[in-house]
């Protein structure tokens, strides 16, 4: 039995002249022989996405794609159907996604609408800071009394 330094290692038997293969696209890319190796096989089988992670990615997504201009019928149309999908997932009409799952996504969504809602404000009352109040028109000393129904001052 041979020991192994590292568990991940393998050692691996290839059909004649797939080594050559191989070997050559990896110095294309300047990679050596187990990079390229590593890398198909990294594409071909990549690390699983938790859930909760991608929804919250998804979240973020959406939000920085409210912010183009120029095609938000296209977006928000994008936004829409990815945020059923979530809520979807979030609310049990999607199946085959087992209680724990769904209920991260559920506190993702809730995180996200927080945020959003938060950001919203943001924005407003960074609106109403840029405003100048009303001062009654182009002199500072102008009023007008409403309650004076001839109209002289």
């Amino acid at each position: 039995m041979v020991k192994r330094k590292n568990p991940d290692q393998l050692l691996l038997r290839l059909p004649s002249g797939l080594k050559d293969r191989i070997r050559m696209a990896a110095e294309s890319r300047g990679r050596s022989l187990s990079g390229e190796i590593v890398r198909v096989l990294e594409r071909e089988y990549p690390e699983p996405w938790p859930l909760d992670t991608r929804v919250r990615e998804l979240a973020t997504l959406m939000s920085a794609l409210r912010k183009v201009r120029g095609h938000e019928g296209a977006i928000d149309a994008l936004t829409v159907e990815v945020l059923e999908t979530v809520e979807a997932i979030a609310n049990g009409r999607v199946p085959d996604i087992d209680d724990e799952v769904r209920k991260r996504v559920r506190e993702a969504l809730d995180d996200w609408f927080v945020e959003r809602a938060e950001n919203e404000q943001n924005r407003h009352d960074s609106f109403a800071d840029d405003e100048e109040p009303y001062r009654g028109g182009p002199s500072s000393g102008s009023s007008i009394d409403l309650d004076d129904e001839s109209g002289d001052k």
